[in-house]
């Protein structure tokens, strides 16, 4: 199944959901609480469309690799891709969050330069084809320690789950590396409710740990997201938002600098 069918289908079920989940969506809270933060179960599917600065490599016993630039030695362009997330809150003060973000880049390119890449080496002027999957499994909590009429804040605790496989082709080479990585991090959200059917959001989490020397080891996880909702309604919102993940991983043979910024805009569906 497509990334974009995925997501579409995902949304529709929780669309579909009996109306007895409705009946028990409301978590309580200070009666002035918006209307719209008086639910159960959230789900959040959007279109992302970073710009993507990402740099690859990857070594062989004793060889190695060439820090490869993905669009300016691969010609990779930008894309968009889809962004899932659901959240369950059973209590006034406490949510659970999933969130799915699949990324692929395919290119094709003649090399301008000599690249070595899990020991094999593409020659300049050599057709190659390029393609890179990166995917991010996003499990968290949070905390909100400040529950007001117009302001929440809360305290994020969670771990990135990064996928990462790169392949590089061009006969006779077909050379691929894959390499997993589980990052815990934390950090903070604050909500802001100028307006009844208007949240505007902000939250930043990171994750760090010294480069070492030798350099196949340290690296470190930032990620800023800033959104708005408008709510159509108690069950039905708009969002419109920005996020940047910034990712550095040294590893033992493989290492990655991945940097993707950029708006996202898609629909929320709350019970």
């Amino acid at each position: 199944m497509r990334p974009v069918t995925a997501a579409t289908a995902s949304l529709v079920m929780l669309l579909g959901l009996p109306c007895s989940v409705r009946a028990q969506a409301s978590v309580g809270g200070p009666p002035d609480l918006p209307a719209v933060e008086r639910y159960r179960i959230e789900a959040m599917a959007a279109i992302w469309a970073p710009g993507a600065d990402i740099i690859v490599s990857s070594d062989a016993a004793g060889i190695p690799g060439t820090r490869i630039d993905l669009k300016r030695d691969v010609g990779m362009s930008d894309q968009r891709f889809p962004e899932l997330q659901l959240t369950w809150r059973p209590k006034l003060r406490h949510r659970f969050r999933l969130q799915y973000i699949p990324v692929r880049f395919d290119s094709t390119a003649t090399l301008s330069r000599d690249l070595v890449f899990n020991g094999a080496t593409y020659l300049s002027g050599q057709p190659v084809t390029a393609r890179l999957d990166w995917t991010t499994y996003r499990f968290g909590y949070e905390y909100d320690f400040v529950v007001r009429r117009r302001v929440t804040a809360g305290f994020i605790a969670e771990v990135k789950h990064t996928v990462v496989r790169a392949a590089f082709r061009a006969a006779p080479l077909d050379e691929v590396s894959r390499q997993a990585m589980p990052v815990p991090a934390v950090g903070g959200v604050l909500r802001l409710y100028p307006a009844p059917r208007l949240t505007l959001t902000g939250e930043a989490t990171f994750f760090g740990v010294p480069d070492r020397a030798d350099g196949h080891y340290g690296g470190r996880v930032a990620d800023i997201d800033a959104s708005a909702v408008w709510s159509i309604g108690r069950h039905l919102g708009a969002q419109l938002g920005y996020r940047a993940i910034d990712i550095h991983h040294l590893g033992e043979w493989n290492t990655a600098d991945f940097k993707l910024k950029g708006v996202y805009a898609g629909a929320v569906v709350r019970y």
